[in-house]
């Protein structure tokens, strides 16, 4: 196997890879031979079928099978004999070689990973952080728990920020809806932000069974670059006022986090120690 480096043009790398003839006429010969074992051609007894008819009728799908082999092992085999760190797949594409010669050859292009030197650190000032947890920081993450497994009751009022309104809407523009701009029974948690600005604060103040039109603006930067900077108009229809019940921070509680024993000052030393790690 003969290996030459063609081109080098930044990380890409070309090289010539050619394979002797005759390595791949004994592969081929091999494969023919272990064919001709199994085949089964009429007019012929298995495993008796000469060698020259197998060759004619299957010599050329064997060669492609072997010239794939070859193609392989041998790329592999030169990345490791010219010491190249590849960093992708290889495009193949082969030598027509000079005066109709039987050598075959192919070229290889790839890109390999780039020669990284190391700078010295020797007089480089590192400035370590140390960080603490305080009895505040667990007082924050206990009630970030409790504002996950808050439940949601039915209240007869308006609304205020931070109650839940589940309610219908239908988006339209200029009078015509727009894709995904419908819902139904879905619930929203004012003050959550997590509709485009001034829908929710125009939802404060609504009762079950009100029906409210609203008007907004889509922001410039919005990701549906169809509606962004648009005014849209919104139809409301409001099945009813939830408000927000937290949990107790009770051993019941601890027990949802897989403290068995314990209770509440397990659970914060729990919480301490992956706040610390």
């Amino acid at each position: 196997m003969q290996v030459t480096e063609e081109s080098v043009n930044g990380l890409e790398r070309t090289i010539r890879i050619q394979v002797p003839s005759a390595d791949i006429d004994t592969a081929v010969h091999k494969k023919l031979q272990s064919l001709a074992k199994e085949v089964r051609i009429n007019g012929f007894r298995p495993g008796k079928v000469p060698l020259q008819v197998v060759k004619k009728r299957f010599g050329g799908q064997v060669r492609q099978e072997v010239l794939g082999d070859v193609i392989n092992e041998s790329y592999h085999n030169a990345l490791t004999q010219e010491s190249y760190r590849p960093a992708g797949m290889p495009s193949i594409e082969p030598v027509k070689m000079e005066d109709d010669s039987e050598e075959f050859a192919y070229t290889a292009t790839f890109e390999v990973y780039p020669e990284i030197e190391l700078a010295s650190l020797n007089g480089e000032t590192v400035i370590k952080t140390d960080s603490a947890v305080e009895e505040s920081d667990l007082d924050e993450m206990m009630e970030t728990l409790r504002q996950q497994r808050k439940v949601w009751n039915d209240v007869d009022r308006a609304s205020e920020t931070g109650d839940q309104v589940i309610m219908d809407f239908v988006g339209s523009i200029d009078g015509e809806e727009f894709p995904g701009g419908s819902a139904k029974e879905a619930p929203l948690e004012l003050g959550s932000n997590s509709m485009i600005p001034g829908f929710e604060d125009q939802l404060v103040g609504v009762s079950k069974g009100d029906e409210k039109t609203i008007n907004v603006n889509f922001p410039e930067d919005y990701r549906a670059t169809d509606l962004a900077g648009k005014e849209a108009q919104f139809q409301i229809t409001v099945h009813g006022v939830k408000v927000s019940e937290l949990p107790q921070v009770n051993d019941e509680f601890a027990k949802e986090f897989g403290i068995e024993e314990g209770g509440v000052d397990a659970l914060r030393a729990d919480i301490r120690k992956n706040m610390e790690r």
